[in-house]
């Protein structure tokens, strides 16, 4: 139990902290995790870990009301049943009395220096390449009115990033980078301190603006839609009755 503790230490850091504390507190990407193997029956636990899109699909209720409470939803991690074993055994013992890579259980809080804005933006647009190697962020990832790639979905558009995470959350995303489709890209590539600031900077100065898809831009998308297609179709219509009237007159003439 003592290795398997140590293995779910291991991708509790680089998988979960970035959203979870044990015995830290809750934050505003989830809840504190400390004792959740006695609150929560053990096989729902399991499917939280590994398959949370399919519990959000079927309706479930506790999800449904951390949905509600957090107004986020939980990525699927691409977690294996294996590791998720070793996860429930280290959240069940997370102490250092228990298992000797043990810590006090808490993530330390992501410190980061302050960023510029500008370069943030650079960054993520590919102007400025990432130190190591990582790919851009818009390679992947839509941002409001970002250059000609502004409408990227292989990932999620980030525009409200800030907004859904918070500084603590996005902090320790840019850390972690923990998505499955990201690890490939950064586990040898990450990103530097001053990238993190950068981006961090970046994201927070984007809060407010209205990400691409959302409801109220999609009204308002809709709305310029239907008047076009109206204005269209009246012109449309328009030519297609003097048409047909040029096409009555002539007859009338002969």
């Amino acid at each position: 139990t003592a290795r398997l503790a140590e293995t779910g230490e291991s991708i509790f850091q680089q998988k979960c902290s970035s959203c979870h504390s044990i015995g830290g507190g809750d934050r505003s990407t989830g809840p504190d995790l400390k004792g959740v193997t006695e609150e929560r029956d053990r096989q729902w636990l399991m499917r939280v870990i590994r398959e949370p899109d399919e519990l959000i699909a079927e309706n479930d209720p506790q999800m449904a009301a951390l949905m509600e409470e957090y107004n986020l939803a939980m990525p699927d991690l691409g977690i294996s049943k294996s590791e998720a074993e070793a996860l429930l055994a280290y959240l069940e013992y997370p102490g250092e009395e228990q298992h000797a890579a043990g810590e006090a259980g808490v993530p330390t809080e992501v410190e980061m220096a302050a960023g510029d804005v500008a370069r943030g933006r650079q960054l993520y647009v590919g102007e400025i390449p990432f130190e190591k190697g990582g790919a851009p962020c818009l390679a992947c990832h839509g941002f409001d009115k970002i250059g000609p790639a502004g409408a990227a979905n292989y990932g999620g558009d980030l525009t409200g990033l800030w907004a859904s995470y918070g500084e603590e959350g996005v902090r320790s995303i840019l850390v972690d980078l923990p998505f499955p489709s990201m690890t490939p890209i950064y586990a040898e590539r990450p990103l530097t301190e001053a990238e993190r600031a950068d981006l961090a900077a970046f994201f927070e100065a984007s809060t407010g603006i209205e990400a691409p898809g959302s409801v109220a831009g999609f009204t308002v998308k809709a709305i310029g839609g239907a008047a076009l297609l109206f204005v269209v179709a009246l012109f449309a219509g328009w030519r297609r009755i003097k048409s047909v009237r040029r096409s009555l007159v002539k007859k009338s003439l002969d």
